[in-house]
């Protein structure tokens, strides 16, 4: 069913997707370990294999605390490079971005992933972005002039907020994981604003947002050259909106599309931004979904560069119809969402290795 839902999705039909219940296991499998605290390496290495006929994607979570903006953005570049890499050496291309020599390494280097972050406070803005959507930059005593100037479209290089590994000269493939993951966030130089949240450009589409304590934030990183996926942009950016969607209906919310701008709405507020980019169709970036965090964080921007609409989350929303006490734990959130997305992409999700 999840395989026909893409098609009929596609189409602009109406589909259905099988009830919650029928993944309930693979979610309570994953939310043992990956969702709360993380699968350690010898867990990670024990994960089964995927059902016959069925795409696999591991799950690597950093729920269990909170990693600033920069580390995660390493850990996708890390990643993605490590995978193109791969593949030049699959086909003989020798050398690779770290100039390794020899047979590739095995593990699960090409197997798509989906990386789930809690962030700390940040704002980050789109390739073509207007920085004048910050806002709370007025507050600086030359009106935020400057910081502006660091973080234009033409600033590049060392010492600039602009998280582009091109621009960092820092060499990836070199080392263990986490070695260079180390590397590439301790070259980012952000901005940072009034309020305390830090602030970089960054390759994603789409204008400014806010990241932050209270919202759940997923990175799929899916070869759309692959089945079950397809390699259009535009498809791919409403499946991950329908992910989002389907997981606010698990909890009474109707929420919607707007033709016009990314993400998903309730009523004229945004609940969830959503902004992809990709390399070799291997996507990077992905969804937020605000769950409880502190919403005068929005306020200090333009989000999204849409001027006359609102920001809402998910316990707002509860609390506004008289639900308080049902308002769910950001990590029930992630566990929901794990299971719309192995529905609506019709794949299966494994443990993977926990993100630190």
């Amino acid at each position: 069913m999840p395989s026909a839902a893409l098609w009929m999705l596609r189409a602009g039909t109406q589909r259905s997707l099988p009830p919650l219940r029928e993944v309930a296991r693979t979610c309570r499998t994953l939310s043992a370990g990956v969702v709360s605290e993380g699968a350690s390496g010898a867990e990670a290495e024990a994960s089964p294999s995927p059902s016959p006929g069925l795409q696999a994607c591991s799950v690597r979570s950093a729920l269990h605390s909170r990693m600033q903006y920069s580390r995660s953005w390493a850990w996708q570049q890390t990643l993605l490079n490590r995978r193109l890499d791969y593949r030049r050496r699959c086909r003989g291309e020798g050398g690779g971005t770290g100039g390794r020599a020899g047979p590739p390494p095995g593990g699960d280097v090409d197997r798509d992933c989906l990386l789930l972050f809690e962030h700390e406070h940040v704002y980050t803005l789109g390739r073509g972005a207007d920085e004048e959507n910050l806002t709370l930059l007025a507050e600086e005593p030359d009106g935020g002039a400057a910081k502006r100037l660091l973080l234009g479209r033409g600033a590049r290089g060392p010492g600039t907020p602009r998280l582009a590994v091109d621009r960092l000269n820092v060499d990836l493939c070199g080392g263990e994981e986490e070695e260079e993951v180390d590397a590439l966030s301790s070259c980012a130089s952000p901005v940072l604003a009034p309020n305390g949240a830090t602030i970089y450009r960054v390759e994603r589409g789409g204008e400014v947002t806010y990241h932050g304590p209270g919202q759940l934030v997923g990175y799929p990183m899916v070869d759309l050259a692959s089945p079950p996926y397809l390699r259009d942009l535009h498809w791919y950016l409403r499946m991950v909106e329908e992910v989002v969607m389907e997981t606010l209906k698990h909890y009474d919310i109707e929420s919607s599309r707007d033709e016009i701008n990314t993400g998903v709405w309730v009523g004229q507020d945004k609940i969830a931004a959503v902004g992809i980019s990709s390399s070799r169709w291997i996507t990077t970036h992905g969804f937020a979904i605000n769950v409880q965090p502190d919403l005068e964080y929005f306020d200090a921007i333009v989000p999204c560069g849409i001027e006359d609409r609102g920001v809402t989350s998910i316990a707002k929303v509860v609390r506004d119809r008289g639900d308080e006490r049902y308002i769910p734990a950001l990590v029930d959130v992630a566990t929901v969402a794990l299971c719309c997305f192995e529905r609506v992409f019709g794949v299966e999700l494994l443990r993977g290795k926990s993100l630190r």
